[in-house]
């Protein structure tokens, strides 16, 4: 079980790395294409800062879960916050799922699901007894 947490903290910090690097191409998309506008500056900053919030949350809690989810692995008992932060990943997909029934979000809480089974299978394992003789 530690290497499939290892592997799947690993793909959740390398999908939370991207998405906040695609996050982060899209603010500067958006703050140019209403900078020019009569909407004015302001209006363009105010609605990149939204932006900024929607779009890289889930990035930020994605690199989150990866880097606690390999202190997890490296721990027996696991991580509470990887455990608590699992869940926090997997409510939004489930909800969407809930909302919306269809394949791409079912493949999308795949790896927050997983990864979620994981941390909780790293916290009830049990630290190995030292044998005294």
């Amino acid at each position: 079980m530690k290497t499939l947490t290892r592997i799947v903290s690993v793909v959740t910090l390398v999908l939370g790395v991207v998405s906040l690097a695609v996050g982060g191409m899209n603010i500067g998309f958006f703050y140019g294409s209403f900078a020019g506008t009569d909407f004015g500056d302001a209006v363009a900053a105010v609605l990149s800062g939204v932006v900024i919030i929607l779009l890289m949350v889930g990035g930020l809690m994605d690199l989150i879960c990866g880097l606690l989810g390999l202190r997890a692995a490296k721990r027996p008992g696991g991580s509470t916050a990887a455990v608590v932060f699992g869940v926090l990943a997997v409510i939004p997909g489930a909800a969407a799922l809930i909302i919306d029934f269809n394949v791409q979000r079912a493949l999308g809480l795949a790896i927050p699901a997983l990864y979620l089974i994981c941390v909780i299978a790293m916290k009830a394992a049990k630290a190995p007894e030292t044998q005294e003789e």
